[in-house]
Parts: structure tokens; C-alpha cells; sequence
């Protein structure tokens, strides 16, 4: 991702991203009772106006202090679950992330983010427009982010997630802590993991031989909603 620095001109902007619904927990059912629970599992719409995904960003090197950390903000989020609250070792979910609809460093969300300072509209433009670039996110050639769950681990209301990030080309697995609640109607999974850039393909930003940089690792958080069809 991109920094931007007085008397700097903004130059790239990394990005992660990504992006934790719920899945599936408890092995081992025997076969009579895994078709049980899957027939009555209940299927869920990603709310894109409840859910929020936010990945930080944060500035390195020497001369850090020139530059500014980054929020990212995922909008128009789209996915489908199948739960089943007695048995989520039947459950399954899919969750597709626009990548032209990524937000970068608004204002409110800087603020609530704790970042100091307001970047420029035209700085939040350059930041952008580095960002879906083709040796970044490349947004043209591939223009969602989705992430698939595998399996899941635990008993609610805490979870692990196993599952799969694309992003690009590049696909990795990713091994995530949720807290899961269901009711009325309403499906919720939270958590937060952190990610690395490069596994993706992705080159975290330097210049001045390193002087001025971000860091590899990146911050996901997550509060994906769901409502019952």
C-alpha cells in the first residue's frame, strides 16, 4: 500500500485483504446424523450494509514518521451460508469481495481507526489508483477477492475457520479465530488475523533504500453479518 509523506508523492498501495464467514465445526458425525443436520440447515445472504471488513496498514522504516498508516474498507461484500446452529460441521459459507469497491483511508473511518492525520482528495486518489493497479491488486484482470471455508474447529460460540483466500492469482490457506453467534434470524461471525502481503504476490511498498516503507504484515478485521432467507 501507499504511503503518503510531505514532499513524497505517493507511490503504492498494498493491499490485503481479507475476509472471514463461518463454516463448519465438529468432526466425526456418522453418516445418519451429518444428513440430519444438513437437512436442517439454514441458508443466510450476506448483509453488505450491517457487515464491515477493515485491513490496516501501517507505515515502517526509519523515516516512518513522514509517512502515514493506511485503512482500507471493504464495501459491497456479497456471500451465502448454510448453518446449522446444532451441528456447524454441516455448514458451509462463500464470501466475494468486490475489489473496485475498496475504500481507502476516508476520514471517519481514520478517525475511528485512531489514525492521525486526514490524507488530501487527491493523495486518497493516488493511493487508490495505485492500489488496483496491474502490479498490485490488478483489479481489471481480477476483480473480486473470495475467500471459501474449508472446514471449522471448536464449539460455539468459538471457532477456528480453515479456509481458502484468493486474491489475484494467488490462493493460501488461512487458519482464523471466530466468535460466531446465531438468533432471530441473524448470523454474526468476528474475529481479526493477520496477513502477509507477499504470500500474495504483492511487494510491500519502500523507497530511500527502505528508509520510508510498509510493513509486510497487515491487520484483517472482520464483522460479517448474515440474514436468514
Amino acid at each position: 500500500m501507499h504511503l503518503d509523506m510531505p514532499r513524497l508523492r505517493l507511490r503504492r498501495c498494498p493491499f490485503l485483504a481479507g475476509i472471514f464467514l463461518m463454516g463448519a465445526v465438529a468432526a466425526g458425525l456418522s453418516p445418519a446424523f451429518a444428513g440430519t443436520a444438513q437437512a436442517a440447515a439454514r441458508q443466510y445472504s450476506v448483509d453488505a450494509e450491517a457487515s464491515q471488513l477493515r485491513i490496516r496498514v501501517l507505515r515502517a522504516g526509519p523515516l516512518s514518521l513522514l509517512a502515514h498508516d493506511h485503512i482500507l474498507v471493504a464495501r459491497g461484500i456479497k456471500g451465502r451460508v448454510s448453518f446449522n446452529r446444532d451441528a456447524p460441521s454441516a455448514s458451509s459459507g462463500q464470501l466475494d469481495v468486490p475489489v473496485a469497491l475498496l475504500e481507502v483511508d476516508d476520514p471517519k473511518e481514520r478517525v475511528q481507526e485512531g489514525f492521525a492525520g486526514e490524507l488530501t482528495e487527491s493523495n486518497r486518489a493516488a493511493v487508490r489508483n495505485n492500489m488496483l493497479a496491474t502490479d498490485q491488486l490488478n483489479a481489471a484482470e481480477y476483480p473480486r477477492i473470495t475467500l471459501a471455508v474449508d472446514r471449522a474447529e471448536g464449539e460455539l460460540p468459538h471457532l477456528r475457520l480453515q479456509a481458502r483466500v484468493k486474491i489475484r492469482d494467488r490462493e493460501q490457506a488461512i487458519s482464523v479465530p471466530v466468535t460466531v453467534s446465531a438468533d432471530s434470524g441473524t448470523l454474526t461471525v468476528s474475529g481479526e488475523a493477520e496477513l502477509l502481503q507477499s504470500a500474495f504476490g504483492i511487494q510491500p511498498y519502500s523507497s530511500l533504500l527502505g528508509a520510508i516503507a510498509v510493513q509486510d504484515s497487515i491487520l484483517v478485521k472482520f464483522r460479517i453479518v448474515a440474514r436468514a432467507d
